[in-house]
């Protein structure tokens, strides 16, 4: 598919008077609309961003990507001019997580502006076992019967055959894009070298049938920082026990508002 996005995959434009953008990155299969509550959930100054992928929710008319590679190449692209212009943070949730590290480790390749901290939930690092199923393992039955299973879709939507018809179309694609991560420019784990000057916080679900969080935890071999976290609930644990899950975000993200250097409250 090209490249140029039709439609920006932000929403708006981000708040001129925000002390931290937050740049929200969904899971396979989802959309833009998994944060729709947050803002009001986290602490004033941050402006809380969700990134829409092309071919779902507003922007269901755009061919969706395949390519993890091509996401990043794309993303890099639209988001750069919003990720000069003054501090910010990403979150990803599940293949979300995979997004906004290799966006950010493109961003750093490129002399771009880094984050103040990266923050990835439900996703195992690439040196661990994947997360997701590959594309084509389960028949459309099958498929939906796994999302019942670890809560990403109600078990009334099983009968629903025209509705799976719109979904399973985009979590392939989706699960196409998690697979190609070897395409998407992510450093070396084995090479300290190769590790990435920034701080990342990643929180696991302790009932998440997906994703172990040692296995979470070995994000920590790319980078210079990493704190870990397990939570309460299972591979959707912000909708799933949102409270702890919030409730630590909130203070991570309290922490880098009350860093040295960080951006003055707005008056008022």
């Amino acid at each position: 598919m090209t490249t140029t996005a039709a439609v920006s995959c932000l929403g708006r434009e981000p708040f001129e008077d925000a002390r931290l953008r937050l740049f929200c990155f969904h899971h396979a299969g989802g959309g833009a609309s998994f944060f729709s509550s947050w803002a009001g959930r986290l602490p004033p100054g941050v402006d809380v961003l969700p990134v829409q992928l092309p071919g779902r929710e507003a922007r269901y008319r755009e061919p969706r990507f395949q390519d993890a590679g091509e996401v990043v190449g794309a993303l890099g692209r639209e988001l750069a001019p919003r990720l000069d212009e003054g501090p910010w943070a990403a979150y990803g949730h599940s293949m979300g997580a995979m997004v906004a590290f290799a966006l950010t480790a493109a961003r750093l390749r490129e002399g771009g502006r880094p984050p103040e901290a990266l923050f990835l939930g439900a996703y195992a690092a690439p040196l661990a076992a994947p997360t997701l199923p590959p594309p084509d393992r389960y028949d459309d039955r099958e498929l939906a019967r796994l999302l019942v299973d670890f809560g990403g879709l109600s078990p009334q939507f099983l009968g629903r055959d025209d509705w799976l018809r719109v979904l399973l179309p985009i979590l392939r694609d989706d699960l196409r894009i998690c697979a190609s991560h070897h395409r998407a420019g992510l450093p070396d784990p084995d090479d300290e070298r190769a590790r990435l000057p920034l701080h990342v916080e990643a929180f696991a679900g302790a009932d998440d049938p997906l994703v172990r969080p040692d296995a979470v935890r070995a994000w920590g071999r790319y980078v210079h920082s990493f704190r870990m976290t397990t939570v309460p609930g299972g591979h959707f644990f912000p909708r799933q026990a949102p409270d702890p899950f919030f409730g630590h975000l909130s203070s991570a993200l309290a922490r880098l508002l009350a860093a040295p250097g960080a951006p003055p409250a707005a008056p008022g």
